[in-house]
């Protein structure tokens, strides 16, 4: 055997034999175990190419295979805590956790246990028994808390979640969802038995009257509620016993037990009360015990685990001996077959290569012995000793913990059973202090309804004699009104006859004077003269027909019916107070522009003169008689006859023109126009007639020169007689005429205010105006605990916060007692609610308060030196902080202990922002200002992360108009009713300050002889109204003028009056100003700074007077143009003594330091303030700003100048241009224009970096800067030229004075201007534009266009932006024409405010109704006390009316919730009712005592919010409307919707129909995006471009799921990285049918199923272990969330169903929010 072979095969059979013993010893059986070895060529197969030495497939139980390490592949022990003997190779992860445990290595209870896997077992969560119907619990002591699942609550999961039924206490019980909606959503079901439950409110009787319950009665009702349950399950467990005798026995001994047990409960019960100290006392004992018991327990259940180990240690090391022989066996025999090769002695011969074997085998024989010549027994004995000494240990263990075990059980059981019998006993005893408790609140209860059901009807009877009083003062009212209206009846039927009989002697003398005519005159002349008279005849019998009319109209029943009718016309509105206010606003608006019209084209003015041209044309035609009556000739008669005419028509311009006044003076419609247009066609009218009257004298007075030439004096006498009866006739009828016109017009001026709601609506807009300023007035801190906050109400003109915003509050911090050391605590946020733009904010910060504000560009932030000062809340000590920013600058005042007795003094820190921006753009609709909190949805800027603020804040101002935390617009975990706020020291003041927008009214005695008024007044502003007085058409206005005192008054039927002192009183000094009347003289003394004015004439009466201004109504009727006061008054007395302000609207018990400043101006065509000897400004820095408001095209804006420059920015032809006088042209032009009345803001900046010119913060910019400007002072202008508008917020950087706006009011002089406010008139021509956005807000919108759901055009900028790919309908899917769907919101409505010319006593209404419901509410109008209504009622129409407490109820004989159209005719007449369907009569009557419903002015379709009365379902119903008319005129254009869809023929299936018109779902239940995340549903789209699901908010981790142009991508933005896929569908989307989607995330790896296609990327996501919940968005996101990087932005059109998240299914009944037209109640069917 050659050398080479010997030693190849001797290395082969050691490296068997080693891997062999060392593959035993590592754990790995002995078969199939080789190692390969490369064979050379030409090696036959006995010569062994390998040898194995390969693990077998797993290791032993209780090992794994190990993959990394120095040792990869050895089997390490499995990690299992335990609860396992088999676990992955490789990464070690538990398989098959026992003992109820899970996790990785079975570290964790499983789904419905509890315990520590570690450390003990595991054992089922007792919610409510061994059912576990809990994700997890907590069990702590006695008490369980259960975290259920699904369909499952209570404390234990005892019960059914809403919407499901089943019995979870009984064995094998469980909740099943209920199936009451044909559409799968989840309905209301009885919680045992599954049967459907109606929810809506039964039939009630008409005259049941329901009172509001209290907190009494609905603690009952919770408690009966909670009973219900029990004894509906008590009930259910009984149904299923079986009613055997033995049974029932049992139970009547149970029942005599339980009877003789409360009978010894009751004997006993003041001996338990006297032990329960002793209780308390075991109790504490008891609890000892336990956790003594608890603590044995926990270590005799360590001791044992500790034995359990040593004893499977012990039982390893014997197992590992017992395998560590058998390997050493079988390595000896696999040496002895080794050994038989060698030798050859088996049958096959030597199978080893040829070769020398002696040395082999020597070295083999040697290693062989040395390996018999090893001893092991002294290991096995160390080993069977070691055995012997853990077994006896274990027997110890096993023998103690049995002895101690036997102890602790014997002792749990003896306190186990002590337990039982104290809880049993204490379980007897609440359920027999419940059963007291409950009578006693029943009693209670039936007490306090018996003493609201007297007090109630107390307060019927007081209602009642105060109704019967009232109606008899309407009764008298009414008799007077009906004989005022006999008596002027009857003066014109005497008028009548007079005008009869001076009619037939005119028509005598006509005859008479044409037979002498025809007689005198030649043929050439006879015809002009008849014809002349014939005209003058038929101009007399014109006369006489107006004169019928004017009789017919005021004898008709329409002026008496109205008169009584308008005694009840008042109504309470208060609950449309919103819907009115905003009818207020445009009929004010309206007025306004209305009154400006007629002042600008100067209408009265115009009148006056045609008056005084008629009254000279009377004077003339009477001179002009006279010298006819001289003159005797045959043509006096006809000319007597055409002065009678002018006469005449003299009146009737008189009647038209004061017919105009008073149509002028009541305009408060939308009709000025028309009515405006009326006024000039009358005037013309009045033109044209004076005209033609001027025009037939002339060729008269020609005829009579004529006719005298010729005929002398030929019957003188009869001429004259004839002329002198007609004269006296048209006297005496000139004489009546006006007394009866006068009359008519009283009675009219009665009738006008009842009959016009303007009044009320006026007065509603002045209550909402009070509650608001009183909460304003709320000058107290609040309290803040830490976890509170508010949302304060802003103020509604943001405009003027852009460049100035002045913000002072008080801030006081708990002492450390209470502070428990906060240092970091969030004061205030102002801004928008995506934090990125502009915002205010407010900070403690390490004590501190720090100031933050961002204008868009970057975040500024300045920081007081000074530690917050801490007191006592009892006692509050607080610091004042006032903010002021002006453009980029702030200034920062703050004044610790300010509320002390010695306050520190003040500190000022001045900061400039560097931002490129100067302005605060507030969005109106995102704004919000948080005060203390925020809502959790909210995430502050980071400067401002930090906890609530905890201690007492107030609010001191805004811009000069006082504010308050207690005017919120919402509150976060706080109850101002029950938190107690704080108190601090404040110093009394006799000032108040009045706005300059509201006034204060004040009762006085009307009756005293000499009534007397005082009052000290401080202002700076040039116009406004300091005392006001009237009565009926009288009145006295003492007014601040252009600086001056001025007072108007109308003391009789004259025009008004004005007398004024040229002494100013607008300079911030005290000017006392004293008012005496003298009746009995008739006399009125004004003093002003010794100065008086004196006014004669008789004083009215009066017993309320304004102080500041007045209100709107009183506004229009007397035409005061005059604003209101601003300014401070003090030391107000009255003839009674001092007087008290409690009455008022923009009145405020203090006057703030800024009450002087005059930040605004208006400027008429030429006017100018200028300001003159400014500081110099910065030579290398040069910053002018302003803004302004305007109509006109050019004019100067500012004009500023130094020694050696200036500078101009004006307006040209709207453009804004920079000019200066170095430069020929101007500098800057920019592209758009400015003149559309808006607010802008214009800013020049010059420094190193260039010249910037901002508009509203568009910049324009040139490199060169400005030059230097010198050390000498600067003057401003500001206005010239044409300009006309307003200009205020003017800012101008002066080297030597810290950055503040400038003040009007000092170092100023004017012209033409006027300070404080502004005044803008539009243009006439910008009137004719009734829709624009600024003048009027009020929004309309026609049901054809909200119902249209077929593809709309988008406006050219949308186009560039994303092309909008549309699915064309099916058939089936149109929307019914002009129908509606309600119900997807209980309290969804429409709508329709009425015109006033639809108002009226009887109407009809009719509308097509198709709906399943049985049950909701159709239509409503009116009031609880007043209305009118139609509603479903068990599938009947029921139409009710209600009044005064009658009602009245119609119903349908057969049902209509079949799902057909009907057509509904309902309606009243008087109290009247009738009810028609499908034009079938169902019922008629009447309300009872003949009670009538009050004039309707608005109606609901569906169900209003507010003002239902409790007989009526408050819900809507489920159905659809369409073709609502009333008095056959179709209603369609409603004024506003709420929760109101089109409505789809056809049949619905289940899912959720999303309209072209946009609108989104946000889910109420947020939902966590994690690493394992998995999202489905299924969409049958309309539009293949739209938001499908977005999940999580724009900063932090969102997942998004969008169609765009019809490709479906989603794109996930996780942490610090994001990805993006999309699927390309094969075919169209638009195919009518159902596509699944389905997002998952796993691994990184971001997965798109689309139908059978699928896309996926790899995406680098960091989730981090606090990542939060994130809202889910259905459909689309909300506008503060349509930044985000994504492609598409329009809502999803179509149907979208079977949303699951992580296999979990989403009910969207749940959503906290559905915005715009979503269909929650199914999609049309395809």
């Amino acid at each position: 055997m050659p050398p080479a072979v010997k030693w190849s095969a001797w290395s082969t059979g050691w490296l068997w034999i080693w891997g062999t013993v060392l593959g035993q010893c590592l754990g790995y059986n002995s078969e199939q175990q080789r190692v390969e070895f490369l064979q050379p060529p030409g090696q036959n197969h006995l010569q062994a190419s390998y040898v194995e030495l390969r693990p077998s497939q797993g290791c032993s139980p209780g090992y794994y295979r190990e993959n990394n390490g120095l040792y990869a592949g050895r089997c390490v022990p499995c990690n299992c805590n335990g609860h396992s003997n088999r676990c992955q190779d490789g990464s070690g992860i538990c398989i098959n956790c026992q003992h109820n445990t899970a996790g990785e290595h079975c570290e964790h209870c499983k789904e419905g246990h509890y315990g520590n896997a570690v450390h003990g077992p595991c054992r089922v969560c007792p919610c409510p028994h061994t059912n576990s119907f809990a994700t997890g619990c907590v069990v702590n002591g006695g008490h369980v808390r259960c975290a259920c699942k699904p369909g499952y609550t209570g404390t234990q999961c005892e019960r059914c979640a809403p919407g499901y039924f089943g019995n979870p206490q009984k064995f094998g019980g469980s909740c099943q969802p209920c199936n009451c909606n044909s559409n799968g959503q989840l309905g209301i079901c009885d919680p045992l038995t599954g049967d459907c439950i109606n929810q809506e409110p039964k039939d009630s009787s008409p005259a049941e009257e329901c009172d509001d319950c209290d907190s009494c009665v609905m603690t009952l009702l919770n408690d009966l509620a909670t009973m219900s349950e029990e004894l509906r399950l008590v009930k259910s467990q009984l149904q299923g016993l079986s009613a055997s005798a033995g049974a029932l026995e049992q139970i009547r001994h149970i029942e005599t037990q339980a009877k003789d047990l409360r009978n010894q409960v009751l004997s006993y019960r003041s001996a338990i009360s006297n032990h329960g100290s002793k209780m308390d006392g075991l109790q504490k004992e008891l609890g000892n015990l336990n956790h003594e018991f608890e603590a044995l327990q926990e270590k005799a259940q360590i001791n044992s685990r500790k034995a359990q180990s040593l004893y499977n240690n012990v039982d390893r090391t014997i197992q590992n001996a017992k395998e560590l022989d058998m390997k050493i066996k079988n390595v000896i025999r696999n040496v002895h077959i080794l050994l038989r090769q060698i030798s050859g002695t088996d049958r096959e011969g030597n199978r080893l290569p040829l070769g020398d074997f002696s040395r082999e085998l020597a070295e083999s024989e040697r290693m062989l012995r040395e390996m018999r010549n090893r001893n092991f027994g002294k290991h096995l004995r160390e080993a069977e000793a070691e055995r012997r000494e853990a077994q006896l240990l274990l027997n110890r263990i096993r023998s103690w913990l049995g002895s101690h075990q036997m102890e602790s059980n014997g002792l749990v059981k003896n306190i186990r059973n002590a337990l039982s019998d104290y809880e049993a006993k204490l379980h007897d005893l609440r359920a027999m202090l419940q059963e007291a408790a409950a009578q006693t609140k029943q009693a209670t209860g039936l007490n306090h309804e018996n003493e609201q059901a007297l007090g109630a009807i107390k307060r019927q009877m007081k209602e009642i004699n105060s109704l019967q009083s009232e109606f008899t003062k309407y009764l008298a009212t009414a008799d007077s009104s009906l004989l005022q209206t006999n008596n002027m009846l009857k003066l014109m039927d005497k008028s009548q006859k007079e005008y009869e009989k001076l009619a037939a002697s005119l028509n005598g003398a006509r005859q008479e004077l044409s037979d002498k005519v025809r007689e005198l005159s030649r043929s050439s002349i006879k015809a002009p003269l008849v014809g002349e008279a014939e005209k003058h005849a038929q101009s007399l019998q014109e006369l006489a027909k107006q004169l019928e009319e004017i009789k017919r109209n005021a004898s008709g029943d329409e002026l008496v019916r109205r008169a009584v009718d308008a005694a009840t016309a008042y109504e309470n509105i208060l609950n449309a107070i919103k819907a009115a206010e905003d009818a207020a606003n445009k009929a004010t608006s309206a007025s306004e522009s209305a009154l400006k019209t007629v002042i600008k084209e100067n209408l009265p003015k115009k009148a006056k003169t045609l008056s005084s041209a008629s009254d000279e044309l009377l004077n003339e035609a009477k001179i002009t008689q006279k010298t006819l009556q001289q003159e005797i000739n045959p043509a006096l008669n006809s000319l007597q006859q055409t002065l009678n005419i002018v006469s005449i028509q003299k009146e009737l311009i008189d009647t038209n023109l004061t017919t105009l006044r008073n149509d002028l003076r009541g305009i408060q419609r939308g009709d000025i126009d028309s009515m405006i247009s009326e006024a000039k066609s009358k005037v013309k009218k009045a033109n044209d007639i004076t005209s033609e009257v001027l025009d037939g004298l002339n060729p008269i007075q020609t005829d009579v020169r004529r006719i005298k030439d010729t005929y002398g004096s030929t019957h003188s006498e009869d001429f004259s007689k004839a002329l002198t009866d007609a004269n006296n006739s048209v006297k005496r009828l000139t004489k009546n005429l006006p007394d009866l016109l006068s009359k008519i017009e009283s009675i009219n001026q009665q009738l006008l205010p009842l009959g016009n709601i303007s009044d009320n609506v006026d007065r509603i807009r002045e209550l909402i105006q009070q509650a608001r300023d009183a909460a304003n007035k709320v000058a107290v801190p609040m309290r803040f605990n830490g976890k509170s906050g508010v949302e304060v109400r802003l103020p509604s003109d943001l405009e003027d916060l852009k460049g100035y915003t002045s913000l002072s509050l008080f801030l006081q911090r708990p002492d450390s007692r209470e502070n428990e050391g906060t240092e970091d605590m969030f004061v205030m946020y102002l801004g928008n609610k995506d934090v990125s733009k502009d915002y205010i904010g407010m900070a403690v910060v390490n004590g501190r308060l720090t100031c933050v504000y961002n204008l868009g560009d970057k975040e500024a932030e300045l920081q007081v030196d000074q530690i917050l000062t801490e007191s006592e809340t009892q006692e509050a000590v607080m610091d004042r902080v006032k903010f002021q920013r002006i453009y980029q600058f702030a200034r920062l005042n703050y004044t610790k202990e300010a509320t002390s007795s010695k306050p520190k003094a003040p500190q000022f820190h001045d900061m400039e922002s560097g931002n490129l921006n100067t302005l605060l753009n507030l969005d109106p609709e995102n704004v919000v200002f948080y005060v203390g909190g925020h809502p959790p949805d909210f995430k502050l800027p980071s400067r401002l992360r930090f906890p609530p603020y905890k201690g007492c804040i107030e609010l001191d101002d805004l811009n000069e108009n006082v504010l308050s935390l207690y005017n919120f617009k919402t509150t976060f975990n706080l109850n101002t009713t029950e938190v107690e706020p704080c108190r601090r020291r404040k110093e009394e003041s006799d000032k108040n300050y009045f706005e300059g927008t509201g006034y204060a009214r004040i009762p006085t005695q009307p009756n005293a002889p000499f009534p007397t008024f005082s009052q000290t007044i401080q202002t700076t502003v040039d116009r406004g109204l300091l005392f006001f007085a009237e009565n009926q058409d009288h009145f006295i206005s003492l007014n601040v003028e252009d600086g001056n005192l001025l007072v108007r008054y109308k003391l009789n039927s004259g025009q008004p009056k004005e007398k004024g002192i040229r002494d100013t009183i607008n300079n911030g000094r005290d000017h006392t100003v004293l008012i005496k009347i003298g009746k009995a003289q008739k006399l009125m003394r004004i003093n002003v700074n010794s100065q008086n004015i004196i006014i004669e004439g008789e004083i009215f009466d009066f017993n309320t007077y304004y102080l500041g201004g007045i209100p709107i109504a009183i506004r229009e009727r007397f035409n005061i143009s005059t604003p209101a006061f601003r300014g401070c008054m003090k030391n107000l007395k009255k003839t009674s003594g001092v007087v008290r302000l409690n009455d008022t609207v923009g009145v405020t018990k203090k006057c703030s330091e800024d009450w002087k400043l005059v930040r605004s101006a208006s400027f008429s065509r030429g006017g100018q303030l200028s300001f003159t000897n400014l500081d110099s400004p910065l030579p290398d820095h040069f910053q002018a700003s302003f803004g302004f408001q305007t109509f006109q095209p050019n004019g100067v804006l500012i004009h500023h100048q130094t020694r050696t420059s200036s500078l101009q920015v004006t307006l040209e032809d709207g453009h804004i241009e920079l000019s200066t006088r170095e430069d020929s042209n101007p500098i800057f032009k920019s592209p758009q224009t400015y003149i559309d009345g808006m607010l802008h803001y214009v800013s020049v900046i010059s420094d190193n970096s260039g010249l910037r010119l901002l508009i509203d913060d568009q910049l324009l910019r040139r490199n060169k800067g400005l030059p230097k400007f010198p050390n000498a002072p600067q003057s401003l202008r500001l206005g010239g030229s044409y300009f006309e508008g307003c200009i205020s917020n003017v800012f101008v950087h002066r080297l030597l004075e810290s950055p503040e706006v400038l003040d009007f009011a000092s170092k100023s002089t004017k012209r033409e201007a006027s300070l404080g406010g502004c005044s803008l008139n539009k243009p006439p021509f910008l009137m004719l534009f009734r829709d624009s956005a600024r003048y009027n807000k009020a929004k309309t919108f026609n049901i054809n266009q909200l119902i249209q759901d077929a593809p709309m055009t988008l406006p050219r900028s949308m186009e560039v932006r994303q092309e909008v790919k549309m699915c064309s309908p099916p058939p089936t899917a149109q929307a019914s024409p002009g129908a509606l769907q309600f119900g997807d919101s209980p309290t969804s409505h429409v709508l329709f405010k009425l015109p006033q010319e639809l108002w009226n006593a009887r109407s009809k209404f009719a509308v097509d109704m198709l709906t399943t419901s049985s049950r909701g509410l159709l239509f409503h109008s009116g009031t609880k006390n007043s209305f009118m209504a139609l509603y479903l009622s068990k599938g009947h129409l029921v139409f009710a009316l209600g009044a005064e407490g009658k009602k009245l109820r119609l119903k349908s004989r057969a049902k209509y919730n079949n799902g057909k159209w009907h057509t509904v005719v309902f309606g009243q007449d008087g109290g009247k009712g009738h009810l028609a369907v499908d034009g079938l009569t169902a019922q008629q009557g009447s309300l009872p005592g003949n009670s009538t419903i009050n004039t309707i002015a608005q109606v609901y379709l569906g169900s209003p919010l507010l003002g239902k009365p409790k007989s009526l379902p408050q819900r809507s119903f489920v159905g659809c409307l369409k073709n609502f008319q009333l008095d056959f005129k179709p209603l369609d254009s409603p004024s506003s919707s709420f929760g109101v869809l089109p409505c789809m023929d056809g049949s619905l299936e289940k899912g959720i129909y999303f309209s072209q018109g946009g609108g989104h779902i946000v889910l109420a239940n947020p939902v966590l995006l994690g690493p394992e995340f998995k999202l489905a549903f299924s969409i049958r789209p309309r539009s293949l471009t739209g938001i499908l699901i977005h999940l999580g908010s724009q900063l932090g981790p969102h997942l998004s799921v969008y169609m765009e142009a019809g490709k479906v991508t989603a794109s996930a933005n996780i942490g610090a990285g994001g990805a993006l896929t999309s699927v390309t569908p094969k075919q169209s989307l638009c195919d009518g049918q159902w596509h699944s989607v389905a997002v998952t995330i796993k691994h990184h790896i971001l997965h798109l199923e689309l139908d059978s296609d699928n896309s996926y990327t790899a995406g680098q996501f960091t989730f981090t272990p606090n990542s939060t919940h994130g809202p889910l968005y259905i459909g689309g996101v909300p506008a503060n969330l349509k930044t985000l990087m994504i492609p598409v932005w329009r809502s999803f059109f179509g149907c979208l169903k079977n949303i699951q998240v992580n296999h979990i299914p989403v009910f969207v009944t749940k959503a906290t929010e559905v915005q715009g037209s979503v269909h929650l109640n199914g999609c049309p069917d395809h």
